[in-house]
């Protein structure tokens, strides 16, 4: 898929898969997930900040003040949401 994506000058996110993350880092322009500090899961994604990568996290039932902290420390892109996703966002940064 990140192949077909960057033939197409598309960029491409890998999405909630923390086991492939070391086999697909190298293929993936960044990562996206929800509530890994929820289920303390973090960690995993360092890789993509590693090589330099973006890391967009999304947290549904934590208040951001408990995890803001942490994912801005970890130089995550990390907002809380409505689990609805409806418009309502607060940003970490």
């Amino acid at each position: 898929m990140a192949n077909a994506a960057h033939l197409r000058g598309l960029a491409i996110s890998l999405k909630n898969d923390l086991d492939q993350i070391s086999d697909l880092v190298d293929h993936y322009d960044f990562a996206t997930n929800e509530q890994c500090f929820q289920y303390n899961e973090c960690n995993m994604l360092l890789p993509f900040i590693q090589s330099g990568k973006p890391v967009l996290e999304i947290e549904y039932s934590i208040p951001t003040s408990k995890f803001c902290p942490q994912a801005n420390s970890m130089n995550f892109d990390a907002l809380a949401k409505k689990l609805e996703l409806d418009a309502w966002r607060e940003a970490c940064r």
